[in-house]
């Protein structure tokens, strides 16, 4: 059942077979509501025919006693008809149109080409007047036979709330093309990576963190780094962070930059885990009683914290190229960011490192971190140490603290001049960083990827809690797993065609890493949870 374009018309759609996603035709919400609206009208159904009874039977009494009232008796019974059929409770789907999925239908090319079909079905969202999907998840029905009048139905869940960053996004590159490098690469952008190369495609995206959520925590329970030669790990990763900082362990690629299949955050996997040894070397020195999960959680967190401000600072200039209608970030890199590297003005550098701080005293984090160690004083100067082992810009971190400093940086991500004319405050520009946004910026927009091999990114890639979607190519070994086999002639274009043992199809998209929804697809597929998919399929592939 969907709601169509004129907000007003139900769409009921019959099926000789069951969906292939469970929620696909009706969502678990919408169930549950239509349940609980059924049993409410059942309920009131019951007490209304009970009042009719019990007014039927006063009637008879009555009538029985009075025989001189005998000649009312029809005109009773008649008024009784009346209000039992005119009266009696209804139930209408109108309290379910806000649970209710929208849905457009379009029509179906007779060829078969699914690049042609996804345009048209894209065509008829646009159309439709509704707000896309916040997490760009769309559901395709399509009738068994393509015929001559045969239509399709695309349903989802409209964006209700502010702008999303991902369409932030995808504006500026529709509609700003000059915005972006000219051509995006499609390679790893880390200047000092050492372990190694390796392709994008064989990265694994992980699901972005709420920095204060306990989903990291608990990923990250009963953890033990490896400690072989920890003493030239820890003299290492020392060496780079003051040389680099936290962009030695891990680096931010902007879309502007990138390509939609390689921008994001990247860690490499061995030096967090060699900045994790660090924390636990600091640890010694500065008298806490702190574990190994407790390291893994600052290495991580404060180095997230760090890398998800350089995303902020992407998706603020996003929004003043879609609002003024001229490019931003290309001309704030060269002009500012690039012009002011390795000086004490370095601002983004600074706020990314106060960002850090600024999730480590966030109240939760501060909660968590006190049950876990013994002296929270000594571990305030540990991560006080680690951020101020830095390059310039980096360790002048503490100018966060200031107001003045983020109206600075606001205007210089503005004007693309790095200094403020001595004479003027500047303008007040610090909310597109500071205040209420006035667009949806979550961290799971951010794609986040670790590179190489460590324990920590092993654990976060293993946890259900953690793991957000595999590599296509990955899941193209689990297609294999389950016994499915790729039809050379079935798929079109950006898409593989794969036939399981019962002859059901899985239409896998080329582009990587897999989206949410198509991975959701695959597990409905084959009938099996994310959980069982990261512990038991995983492993095995």
């Amino acid at each position: 059942m969907f709601l169509l374009p004129d907000d007003k018309t139900l769409c009921v759609l019959v099926g000789r077979s069951k969906p292939l996603v469970p929620d696909a035709w009706i969502s678990s919400t919408l169930k549950a509501s239509a349940d609980a609206l059924l049993l409410e009208h059942q309920t009131k159904v019951a007490e209304f025919d009970d009042a009719i009874s019990r007014k039927r039977q006063d009637n008879e009494d009555f009538y029985g006693r009075h025989s001189a009232m005998k000649k009312f008796e029809g005109f009773a019974q008649a008024q009784l008809a009346m209000k039992s059929q005119f009266q009696r409770p209804v139930v209408t789907a109108e309290r379910l149109r806000t649970f209710m999925l929208r849905a457009v239908k379009f029509p179906q090319p007779t060829s078969g080409d699914t690049e042609k079909l996804a345009r048209s079905a894209i065509s008829a969202v646009a159309a439709s007047g509704w707000p896309p999907s916040r997490d760009g998840n769309y559901a395709g029905i399509l009738p068994g036979t393509a015929g001559h009048r045969a239509q399709g139905l695309v349903s989802w869940a409209p964006h209700s709330g502010l702008p999303s960053y991902p369409e932030v996004r995808w504006a500026v590159q529709r509609r700003l093309p000059a915005a972006l490098r000219k051509p995006r690469s499609e390679q790893i952008g880390s200047p000092n990576f050492d372990t190694g190369a390796q392709p994008v495609e064989d990265s694994v995206q992980v699901q972005g963190f709420v920095p204060e959520a306990n989903d990291l925590k608990d990923s990250l329970d009963d953890l033990q780094l490896d400690q072989i030669g920890d003493r030239d790990r820890v003299d290492g990763v020392r060496s780079d962070l003051k040389g680099q900082g936290f962009e030695a362990i891990a680096w931010f690629q902007p879309y502007h930059v990138w390509t939609e299949e390689t921008w994001g955050i990247y860690f490499d996997a061995r030096k967090l885990d060699d900045l994790a040894l660090s924390f636990l070397d600091d640890f010694k020195s500065e008298n806490v009683n702190g574990s190994h999960s407790l390291a893994a959680l600052l290495a991580f967190g404060l180095t997230y914290a760090h890398e998800l401000f350089h995303a902020r600072v992407e998706a603020a200039l996003s929004w003043l190229e879609i609002n003024a209608q001229q490019p931003r970030h290309l001309r704030y890199q060269d002009r500012v960011y690039q012009a002011l590297r390795e000086t004490p003005d370095w601002l983004e550098e600074a706020l990314a490192n106060w960002s850090a701080w600024d999730w480590f005293k966030a109240p939760s984090i501060r909660s968590l971190v006190t049950r876990m160690a013994s002296n929270i004083e000594g571990l305030d100067r540990v991560v006080e140490g680690a951020l101020d082992l830095a390059p310039p810009g980096y360790r002048e971190w503490r100018l966060g603290h200031h107001a003045a400093t983020w109206r600075t940086f606001a205007n210089q991500l503005s004007t693309a001049n790095p200094k403020i004319n001595s004479t003027s405050i500047g303008l007040p520009l610090e909310s597109a960083l500071t205040g209420p946004l006035p667009y949806d910026f979550q961290h799971a927009d951010i794609p986040l990827r670790f590179v190489g091999s460590g324990v920590i990114a092993d654990r976060l890639q293993s946890h259900p809690s953690t793991f957000n979607v595999p590599p296509r190519r990955e899941l193209e070994r689990a297609l294999k797993r389950f016994h499915h086999s790729l039809d050379a002639s079935g798929g079109k274009g950006g898409h593989q065609k794969w036939t399981g043992p019962d002859q059901r199809a899985f239409i896998l998209p080329t582009r990587d890493p897999v989206s949410p929804g198509v991975f959701k697809t695959f597990l409905h597929h084959v009938g099996i949870d994310k959980a069982t998919y990261v512990r038991q399929v995983r492993p095995n592939l």
